[in-house]
């Protein structure tokens, strides 16, 4: 893969916000490049400004926070992935929560989103999960602490025990501990002082600022007569120009070094010039595909997004799968509905008898259920899937046993328990 190809890939999986500052480091490099001020147009002269950072220079003393995603990619990027591994790590990268987890139905939607095996996510989850900070991609706290042990070497057979049983953990019940995990109290112990020097969620060292939600990479507005229409936000787009005069200047002056130094710098100028255009078209390319097959869900009509893959938007337009992952990545929408990620608009399919609901509709489904009970009937997993099913939605039990967690919903024994703790308070009794 050539240097070139590489930055385009790049540019393509950025949200404006970073590509800005990308920019900004290309045309600080580059003498034959200038960067125009948003809204105005005017263009600065370049050749005689010095880009040093001085005591006045308000851009000089702001840190900037490396943002989880940034950091996992820059991780990722050292590791040995063929093309449907980097594909794959990616999207996984778009779907860790704050904390650096994977939710429930990450490795689901993985699947069905870029048309892989089990198997594959699978592998490539292995290797994502070996980069520092340990502890990222874990799909629940009992692996976020497996893979910091592992990483340190010192995971072993009553470590494993502990982290499964991480409930009697959270209740400090050590006697018990030692009873299940046939130890010493004394070694139980010992591993709980190993876990307290853990980090249960690493991402929260990075900085996880939603910044896609406030400056949206592409708009959606009405037409008038029907329809949308999908743009750019080009008001938050870097405006770069390459000053051909200089070039004519500095190749005029006959050095042979200077002349060869200044057409690399010119073919680095066009090459950028023509990336920032493909992105610009493909993103409107992906955005105008979403839009499409969920016209339904912008126009107001349906409250939650049909069922959609990668694969589906990438035939629509024409590209790999893995460029539309890449455009996903990281970017939002700003409609008339609100603000959206583009990864919000991909959903798995769910078997309803006459079609398919996304994954997102059966949690809201799942939701309304719960809301409902009273404390005189409350539903358990099994009495949910019934319901469901007798709606069109037919699911197994462990898939809204999953749903139901990854939504913090309690099981139906504590939500019975709550409800009648409700009624008591309610009635004025103390039990």
């Amino acid at each position: 893969m050539t240097p070139q190809l590489m930055q385009a890939i790049k540019l393509l999986q950025m949200s404006n916000l970073e590509l800005e500052a990308a920019v900004r480091e290309e045309v600080d490099q580059n003498p034959f490049l200038t960067l125009s001020p948003r809204g105005d147009g005017r263009v600065a002269p370049k050749r005689d400004v010095s880009h040093s950072a001085s005591p006045l220079d308000p851009f000089a003393a702001v840190p900037v926070r490396e943002t989880l995603a940034d950091h996992c990619r820059r991780e990722v990027a050292g590791l040995k992935l063929d093309t449907k591994e980097r594909a794959i790590a990616d999207f996984l990268i778009g779907s860790l929560d704050p904390d650096g987890r994977l939710p429930g139905d990450a490795l689901d939607d993985t699947i069905v989103g870029l048309g892989v095996s089990p198997a594959d996510v699978a592998a490539t989850l292995a290797k994502v999960q070996t980069i520092e900070p340990a502890g990222l991609f874990a799909r629940d706290l009992g692996e976020c602490l497996a893979l910091q042990l592992r990483a340190s070497d010192d995971y072993d057979t009553l470590a494993q025990k502990v982290i499964e049983n991480l409930a009697l953990v959270a209740k400090r019940d050590v006697r018990r501990l030692a009873d299940v995990c046939n130890a010493s109290e004394a070694a139980v112990i010992d591993v709980l002082g190993r876990l307290r020097g853990l980090d249960p969620r690493p991402g929260l060292a990075f900085d996880t600022t939603p910044l896609v939600a406030i400056e949206p990479d592409v708009i959606v507005r009405r037409r008038a007569e029907g329809g949308f229409i999908v743009s750019l936000d080009t008001q938050r787009l870097p405006r770069v120009l390459v000053d051909a005069d200089y070039h004519a200047e500095v190749t005029a002056m006959g050095n042979a070094a200077a002349v060869s130094f200044a057409n690399q710098c010119m073919r680095s100028a066009h090459w950028l010039t023509r990336s920032l255009d493909q992105r610009a078209r493909t993103i409107v390319k992906v955005a105008s595909a979403i839009v499409s097959r969920q016209r339904a869900f912008f126009e107001g009509e349906a409250q939650h997004v049909s069922p959609l893959t990668l694969r589906e938007v990438a035939q629509d337009i024409g590209m790999h799968e893995s460029t539309v992952s890449r455009v996903v990545s990281n970017k939002a929408l700003a409609s008339p509905r609100g603000v959206f990620p583009f990864r919000a608009f991909f959903a798995v399919a769910i078997d309803a008898g006459d079609g398919a609901v996304s994954a997102e509709a059966v949690r809201a489904q799942i939701r309304r259920i719960v809301d409902t009970e009273t404390a005189t009937h409350v539903r358990s997993d099994d009495e949910i899937v019934q319901t469901l099913k007798n709606s069109g939605i037919v699911i197994a039990r462990r898939t809204v046993a999953k749903y139901r967690e990854a939504m913090n919903i309690p099981s139906s024994v504590e939500r019975r328990r709550m409800a009648r703790h409700d009624a008591f308070s309610s009635a004025g009794i103390r039990r």
